[in-house]
């Protein structure tokens, strides 16, 4: 069982070499929205691209009301010399009983290939095995998002199936697959020279 109280009673502040993860807040509220109202950002999420501030407003009360009933965690990525904003990453969807729980990000289009969402992902995943106690964590991503599945390749998952017409893609307007990706704990920490 996860003891997600604990471990989340306080928002946690990630840090890399190049960025910095952090609580998002309600004046991230501009820059939420020139990401997700762009359509190559939106292509493989399913949903169709922002079209006012208010929604990226609410899309940020929902990332603080998970992260306040201790069902979701989101972090910005941010740039560390700058304090832009450049996407937003997080643990959703804990299964408790099974110390597991899904990942889900997302990066603005002029910051893809840089390798900046492997390293913000890099010190989430650490955070998601060594401080969530997660035993494993999943991903479920469109099978043509060829650059989300690289990402999760270079951190170590594999996919382990694919679910047939599972999800109703707003932007594609019919029924599309999803491909299911997970990594182990054991994995995670064989990798990085961590013992359990």
């Amino acid at each position: 069982m996860l003891d997600l109280a604990r471990a989340l009673a306080q928002f946690p502040l990630l840090e890399t070499e190049r960025l910095v993860l952090r609580q998002p807040v309600l004046t991230d509220r501009d820059a939420v929205f020139a990401i997700m109202a762009d359509p190559q950002v939106l292509r493989y999420f399913g949903q169709l691209p922002m079209e006012a501030p208010e929604q990226a407003e609410r899309r940020l009360r929902n990332m603080s009301q998970s992260f306040e009933q201790k069902i979701g965690v989101r972090w910005a990525i941010t740039l560390r010399e700058t304090g832009e904003w450049l996407g937003s990453a997080g643990f959703w969807r804990f299964m408790s009983e099974h110390a597991r729980a899904e990942i889900g990000y997302e990066l603005a289009a002029a910051w893809w290939g840089k390798g900046i969402m492997v390293e913000a992902l890099q010190v989430m995943l650490q955070f998601g095995f060594e401080t969530l106690k997660l035993h494993s964590i999943e991903a479920q991503i469109h099978p043509l998002n060829h650059g989300s599945r690289r990402v999760l390749e270079k951190l170590g998952f594999h996919q382990e199936g694919l679910l047939r017409e599972n999800y109703f893609d707003l932007v594609e307007q019919r029924f599309t697959d999803t491909a299911v990706f997970g990594l182990l704990g054991a994995d995670w920490h064989l990798q990085h020279g961590v013992k359990d």
